[in-house]
């Protein structure tokens, strides 16, 4: 009997019952040997034997409700157990051939599917348009089968917008349209349905309601939210949507989605070079707005520096010559961007016209303490509307008065390196930052300004650089790169600054505008020279006691601390000199100068060595983590200035001590 002829049999089983019995004529010769198949109903049908008697074994038939039933008798424990591993090694083998089968059915689905897939994927990277590569993508799809549709959606404001389809585009519809394939897609799960009982049906408004197949797969973005999905749907009963479709489905909408995103990261760029040429443009505009210039003035050297960590911050700057006088302005915004820069340029106009008015309608030059008086009544009132405030410093620098005014909104405070008596301090104020309430009060402050003065005025950016173990750079450190460096000059003392903060920032992110202005009131008239001499020694290191005795004999008049720092400085320079001073056919003399003048001594050494550049070599480290930087940092920190040049071929290194 076969399977074909039972009709209690399934087809699926009528399958499996026309496997086994072929495989079970090895035991057609024991007659006492009974084998029954038994469908999932429970209908029993004879595989091999007689009637069914003695010991039962029964076996299960995987992937399947089936059994087989083994019955024998007169059999001893050995040829019951070989009996039995027999049947089972025989049902075995029918799973694996079964198994062997539907893996070949797979791999030829799955071939024809990357066969499709790749036809598809290089036809539609021939598209530079994303809206037609996705409708290529929808007409090459539903040409693999007869009778296929397909419409590609795009999520958005939480409804579906149909970007292309296969058909005449529909509406814009609601998740809830899609009935029971919503919940699958809105977890980023792809979905087959063959049954349309299986899904609840529109009203037969939309193409697929009446589908007998529909399979649909989301399109998800580079974070795996769903933005959108493919649907694809047949109205023929006579053919369904299989596995094999669903992962060839799954792979095209994978294609959507890097079009999709590629799409969007392009847009993106885009907008990107847009807005940059947008910043870059206000990023000049912002020079000229919030940064004035430093002028060059004979009465005192200036410098300003300025980094947004915007690219357009909210920090202002601002320099106002009068005669040897200058006014000094730096102020910073609350907040940062283009905003509070707008801020900054209206607070900066507004001083610059209270200056303006007030010395017409007096006639002379107002004091700072009147400029901020009547900058602040009128910013006071639209700052507290718009909940902004500024902090600033205004300060007047007067070489002829030897003074400095300045009144401090709220702001850093001026720091003073004094070379005359090697202290560093602050000067500061107490009044609130322009904008936290309404107010005529405010207090100007008058401080000495004495030759070979380092001021330093800044914004909080500074101070407040941040380690990527959150600590602050700070006022001491601030204090300390002052003391430091301001031998060099304005110049060199803020690229100084902006290097320590650099290397204290240890690659993290400036995350603060950062401005900086640095001044330094001369030693002395550097034109009224009284004394010159002149002498060469040769560039060897036994020649450094006669350097010291020939510069001692022309340093007098220096108190015994200003003459052991020039002995510091000097001899150190000397000593570079040499060693720094070889050339090929032997080393040049040391040429040295002594420059008497009446506040001070400026002693120049000349050698022919390689140039040298001071902005190159590192700060000493004092834990012996690092050598080098030690005579540098000697010669500044023993010096009130120092100048370092490259003249004919020769460097040059200019020491001033002043006469206390």
């Amino acid at each position: 009997m076969t399977g074909l002829q039972n009709p209690s049999l399934t087809p699926a089983e009528e399958l499996i019952f026309g496997r086994l019995q072929p495989s079970l004529t090895c035991l057609a010769e024991l007659d006492d040997v009974c084998l029954e198949f038994e469908s999932e109903t429970g209908a029993r049908v004879p595989l091999l034997g007689g009637p069914p008697q003695g010991h039962h074994i029964p076996f299960f038939i995987e992937d399947s409700g089936a059994r087989v039933h083994l019955y024998f008798s007169g059999r001893t424990a050995t040829e019951r157990h070989l009996l039995e591993t027999t049947v089972r090694t025989l049902l075995e083998k029918l799973e694996v051939e079964k198994r062997e089968e539907l893996l070949l059915d797979e791999l030829g689905s799955n071939w024809e599917s990357l066969e499709a897939l790749y036809e598809i994927s290089t036809d539609v990277l021939r598209f530079g348009d994303v809206r037609q590569a996705l409708s290529r993508l929808i007409e090459r799809l539903t040409s693999l089968q007869d009778g296929l549709a397909a419409c590609l959606f795009i999520n958005r404001n939480s409804r579906l917008e149909p970007l292309t389809a296969s058909y005449e585009q529909p509406a814009v519809i609601e998740w809830s349209d899609l009935g029971a394939i919503t919940t699958p897609i809105q977890e980023s799960r792809s979905v087959v349905i063959n049954d349309p009982a299986a899904r609840a049906t529109g009203d037969g408004s939309l193409p697929w309601d009446t589908a007998t197949s529909l399979a649909a797969a989301p399109i998800t973005s580079q974070r795996q939210t769903v933005i959108g999905l493919l649907l694809v749907w047949r109205n023929d009963q006579r053919y369904i949507l299989d596995a094999p479709f669903s992962r060839l489905l799954e792979a095209i909408t994978h294609q959507a989605s890097m079009l999709l995103e590629s799409d969007r990261l392009n847009r993106t760029m885009l907008e990107n070079d847009r807005l940059a040429k947008e910043i870059e443009i206000a990023s000049s505009i912002q020079q000229t707005l919030l940064l004035g210039n430093a002028p060059k003035m004979a009465s005192m050297e200036i410098a300003s520096f300025s980094s947004a960590s915007q690219q357009i911050d909210g920090d202002f700057l601002d320099f106002l010559q009068h005669g040897d006088a200058v006014d000094v302005m730096i102020g910073d915004v609350m907040g940062k961007g283009i905003a509070a820069a707008l801020l900054g340029a209206a607070t900066k106009s507004q001083f610059l016209r209270a200056l303006a008015n007030l010395a017409i309608r007096r006639g002379g030059l107002p004091s700072p303490v009147d400029i901020v008086r009547r900058s602040a009544s009128r910013l006071g009132e639209r700052l507290i509307s718009l909940e902004r405030f500024v902090t600033l410093c205004y300060a007047r620098f007067d070489p002829v008065q030897r003074t400095v005014d300045f009144v401090d909104c709220g702001h850093t405070g001026i720091l003073v390196h004094r070379k005359n008596s090697r202290e560093t301090f602050f000067l500061r104020g107490d009044d609130l930052p322009l904008g936290i309430y309404l107010t005529d009060e405010w207090h100007q402050h008058t401080a000495d300004l004495m030759p070979g003065d380092t001021f330093l005025l800044f914004s909080d950016g500074v101070t407040e650089t941040r380690r990527p173990d959150g600590e602050l750079f700070g006022d001491d450190r601030l204090m300390e790169c002052l003391e430091n460096w301001s031998s060099l000059g304005p110049d060199l003392l803020l690229e100084k600054i902006r290097q320590a903060t650099d290397l204290f920032r240890d690659g993290g992110s400036q995350t603060d505008d950062f401005s900086c202005i640095a001044l330094r009131i001369p030693v002395g008239d550097r034109n009224a020279r009284l004394t010159c001499h002149q002498t060469a020694f040769p560039a060897e290191l036994d020649q450094l006691g006669a350097f010291r005795d020939w510069l001692r004999e022309y340093a007098a008049g220096l108190d015994a601390e200003s003459l052991a720092r020039l002995d510091a400085a000097t001899v150190e320079a000397f000593v570079n000199c040499v060693r720094h001073g070889a050339l090929p056919d032997g080393n040049a003399p040391v040429r040295a100068a002594v420059h008497g003048y009446e506040s001070h001594l400026t002693i120049d050494l000349r050698h022919a060595g390689p140039p040298f550049d001071p902005m190159s070599v590192p700060p000493p480290s004092f834990d012996g983590s690092r050598d080098g930087g030690f005579g540098t940092f000697i010669i500044l920190r023993s010096a009130d200035e120092v100048v370092y040049s490259r003249e004919g071929g020769e460097n040059l290194i200019s020491i001033t001590i002043m006469r206390r």
